[in-house]
């Protein structure tokens, strides 16, 4: 299964296990909606971690290709000043502000209650339409009408 990076409006970045994108999307849901938000494939990935004495787990680094790909990806004006010996401080500032995906082109739940859940729950569009459709498939699996039918 491939995985995905995702670049948060927020400046903020997460990698998922996913079978597609649609998938990786859904998956990120725990985090937030990501529809609209850049996500790339990421060919390889290095995580350190380190037990703390309170016995949790802490980030202790990341593989250098995995570094430099998610920099690449995710942070170009802080790569920029980081080559160029800009102020550092004043692109991080800018990353952070520089992704909105509120105008992002996400498509529409194909029902008017997928329309009226994503409204109240912000979900992924996917998602929301196979909920319905499942949904919709067991109500007409129970459903006995009255009558004859003709």
């Amino acid at each position: 299964m491939p995985l995905f990076l995702c670049r948060w409006p927020n400046g903020d970045c997460s990698v998922v296990l996913a079978r597609n994108e649609a998938d990786a999307v859904e998956r990120l849901d725990e985090v937030g909606n990501a529809e609209g938000c850049p996500i790339t494939r990421l060919s390889s990935l290095q995580v350190h971690f380190a037990l703390t004495d309170e016995a949790r787990l802490a980030l202790d680094g990341l593989g250098e290709d995995t570094e430099a790909d998610i920099f690449e990806f995710c942070y170009p004006e802080l790569v920029k000043a980081l080559t160029e010996g800009d102020d550092v401080a004043g692109a991080v500032t800018r990353e952070r502000e520089r992704l909105d995906v509120s105008g992002a082109s996400a498509h529409e739940p194909v029902t008017q209650v997928g329309r009226s859940a994503k409204a109240q729950l912000d979900m992924p569009t996917t998602l929301i339409d196979r909920l319905v459709s499942r949904a919709v498939k067991q109500r007409l699996k129970s459903f006995k009408p009255r009558g004859n039918p003709n």
